[in-house]
């Protein structure tokens, strides 16, 4: 059913409140709602956090909602503009769309990082790898945002009910469902320009079809996007070179055969094709471009390629005691990335040719990595009722991966961009296949101690094996190891608690306090050293955190003024750092670290037609203790700042509503965006120098207006052109990831 209103819309403190719907559905220029497109009369947002529906403000934990009118008016179009809004946050960016490491509460450790400490969730699917070898803290994952009802990111471990690898945080994308009440469709398309780049533009539209009337209906989207470039390859003489073209689609159906049972199948895919990253080459060891602002010099224009698919199907049953949901879903993923290493490689030719092996002039050295990972989750839980004094969800998880990720560095000729004839085309290559399977049961239950005052506990017991092998081969071990090396198959299982518990007081029916004590893990596994010396780790445990927090929610002010505010320590055992054994470079459990924190988000409503947000975050990382070889190794050492955190992120908007009469109504906005400095690296690091990247501030214009069902947009983004560098890869010569500059936008959308 679509609802009219001419009404500001009120939300709790999530974070964008500009709800503005003048002139009906068609004039959304900006919200946040529910899971399963839910609002309540009173404008309370519901979200699905904890596997139930519940009003935001009283999750007892931190999180921040963005609506998907809210990300559209915003123009927000990728998990790295999405990041910069959310405290707590942060992508180490590696210069193209769906790569990179995506981290919550400053839970990294580093470029070396190996497995994510994050999960990213597509409805109620699991898109992030679980094992140490599946690749995941290497993809930043970055779904096509047109048809988003919101997102979720979830702060602190949520080990319980989302299990494995949810150190940091979860981040959920939750999509628009079905609705067989009525057609109804929308559509937009959008250009935008790069000042002294590259223009693009993007096209999407939605339908929503029923088929049988209040009971079957399907919703399908597809979009199509060409994402300007703003960087030259001097190498190859392509201009704007990390241009991106993003194409794909969702398939929804939504059967309610009876007013209990609710069926939905699922099916999308996407294609992200980036022509090379957006970098630009540095004088060793600073930041000083060493070809010119935006300009790098590589052989060949070093493409990423993803590639996503899924489906999905859920099914919900209603009893009289609660709700019984069961999902099973199927998730492709590729990531397919390649890097030109000739200044790295190429001085070991001549050690080569000492053995054999005769390299011809002008050859060039890329290294191609693939992270193809196929991912089968299924989920059955029941969420009960409220039963007298007490609530529960209560369930069991099942997922299976499997991994085969091969790693080739090659020679090429630098002409044409072809590899060498065997023997010589092949310097290393690393085949490596792993397989995970992981077993969990859950459950939290909620007692009530009076209607205002309750406490929950949780437990997880999730148990997990994986088998390993890999291989090195290529003319690099021939020359040094004598020819290639097997890694004999490696089985590994672990056995894995997780805990929560949380006190929650609500004083009034807008002001919620909570206390919260959670813990989280991330699975071990095997090693996958090409030597294991005697006596060094041969399996990785799992790496450990306890999250303890305590915070508020209210709206105050006759709802006028919503505040959000929490303050955490995050204690990480047996982190999973590099180190060195006997000389031999390995994987083990070598440290501990400490992280500080708050978050604060709040959004004012001083008039129907003005709204304002605001949000500010603080992080302090650290190391607390780390083993001799992890420091002979990477250079880090008791009391070092946690590579890639920003100690302070903080952001805010203001929209001011212009009614022209009758259905015409303007609109005028702003967005201000803050991240402090970081770090690259830790400080006594050899191999890869601590770089320190400055903080960054940017300011975005926009002006719109509406007309019934019709919406046309004006942006301007980083209108001051500030720098900013997002990444650094060390080397001679070394590379700056960038962030985009001033760009421009145009933009027109409807609805029916």
């Amino acid at each position: 059913m679509r609802i009219r209103t001419k009404s500001i819309c009120l939300t709790s403190a999530g974070f964008l409140a500009l709800c503005f719907t003048a002139m009906g559905a068609a004039a959304q220029a900006a919200a946040s709602t529910d899971a399963t497109s839910v609002e309540t009369g009173s404008g309370e947002i519901v979200v699905t956090a904890s596997k139930r529906e519940q009003k935001l403000r009283d999750v007892p934990s931190a999180i921040t909602v963005l609506g998907g009118d809210t990300l559209a008016h915003l123009g927000v179009g990728s998990v790295r503009d999405y990041a910069t809004l959310t405290p707590g946050l942060t992508i180490q960016d590696s210069g193209s769309p769906g790569y990179g490491k995506i981290f919550i509460r400053g839970l990294t450790t580093g470029s070396l990082q190996q497995s994510a400490t994050t999960v990213y969730y597509i409805d109620d699917v699991p898109f992030t790898a679980s094992s140490a070898n599946g690749g995941g803290a290497f993809i930043a994952p970055d779904p096509e945002l047109t048809d988003v009802e919101r997102i979720e990111v979830l702060k602190g471990p949520q080990g319980t009910l989302y299990g494995a690898s949810s150190l940091g945080g979860v981040i959920r994308l939750v999509s628009k469902t079905p609705d067989p009440s009525g057609f109804s469709g929308s559509a937009r398309t959008e250009m935008t320009a790069i000042d002294g780049g590259g223009v693009g533009y993007s096209a999407s539209a939605t339908l929503n079809v029923p088929l049988v009337t209040d009971r079957l209906a399907l919703r399908a989207t597809g979009f199509y996007r060409e994402a300007p470039g703003y960087v030259d390859n001097i190498g190859t003489g392509t201009d704007n070179v990390n241009r991106s073209r993003f194409k794909g689609g969702r398939l929804a159906l939504r059967w309610t055969p009876t007013e209990r049972l609710t069926l939905d199948a699922v099916g999308q895919l996407q294609n992200i094709d980036t022509r090379g990253p957006a970098l630009e080459t540095s004088v060793a060891g600073t930041l000083t471009p060493l070809y010119g602002e935006r300009k790098y010099s590589n052989f060949f224009d070093a493409p990423t390629r993803v590639r996503y698919r899924l489906a999905s199907v859920t099914g919900r049953y209603d009893t009289d005691l609660g709700q019984i949901i069961a999902t099973g879903a199927y998730l492709k993923s590729t990531l397919r990335t390649e890097l030109d290493l000739t200044s790295t490689y190429a001085p070991l030719f001549p050690v080569f040719a000492s053995v054999g092996y005769v390299y011809p002039a002008n050859t060039g050295v890329a290294v191609v990595s693939t992270v193809p990972a196929v991912k089968k989750t299924a989920e059955l839980r029941f969420a009960s009722r409220r039963l007298g004094g007490i609530e529960f969800v209560a369930g069991g998880f099942y997922t299976h991966e499997r991994i085969a990720s091969p790693t080739d560095i090659v020679a090429r000729a630098m002409a044409t961009n072809t590899q060498l004839p065997a023997p010589l085309g092949s310097i290393i290559t690393t085949p490596v296949n792993d397989a995970y399977e992981e077993l969990s049961a859950f459950g939290n239950l909620t007692v009530y101690l009076a209607d205002n005052l309750d406490i929950t506990g949780g437990l997880r017991f999730a148990h997990s094996i994986e088998d390993f092998d890999a291989s090195y081969g290529g003319v690099y071990y021939t020359a040094f190891l004598g020819g290639t090396v097997q890694l004999p198959p490696v089985h590994s299982s672990h056995d894995q608690l997780t805990y929560l518990a949380t006190l929650r007081w609500r004083p009034t029916s807008t002001l919620s306090f909570f206390a919260r004590a959670a813990s989280g893990y991330r699975p071990g596994g095997p090693q996958g050293a090409a030597v294991v010396p005697p006596g060094a780790q041969a399996k990785i445990d799992p790496d450990t955190v306890w999250n303890y927090e305590i915070g508020f929610k209210g709206d105050f002010l006759d709802r006028k003024l919503s505040i959000e505010a929490s303050a955490y320590r995050i204690d990480w055992n047996d982190i999973q750092l590099y180190t060195i054994f006997n000389g031999t470079q390995l994987l083990a459990n070598a440290g501990k670290a400490r992280v500080d924190g708050f978050e604060v988000q709040a959004s004012a409503r001083p008039t129907g037609l003005l709204t304002a947000t605001a949000n500010l975050g603080y992080t302090r990382s650290r190391l607390t203790e780390v083993d001799p070889g992890v420091t002979a190794y990477i250079g880090a050492a008791a009391g070092d700042r946690i590579p890639q955190t920003p100690r302070w992120t903080a952001s805010a908007t203001l929209d001011q509503m212009i009614p022209f009469g009758g259905d015409l109504q303007g609109q005028l906005g702003a967005t201000f965006r803050y991240q402090s400095d970081r770090v690259t690296s830790f400080p006594g690091s050899l191999s890869d120098p601590n770089i320190r990247l400055p903080g960054r501030t940017t300011f975005d214009l926009r002006a719109g207006v509406s007309y019934r069902t019709y919406q046309f947009q004006l942006r301007a983004e980083n209108i001051t052109d500030r720098k900013g560098i997002a990444n650094y890869m060390s080397g001679a010569p070394a590379s700056s990831y960038l962030m985009r500059p001033r760009s421009f936008s145009i933009s027109m959308s409807t609805t029916f």
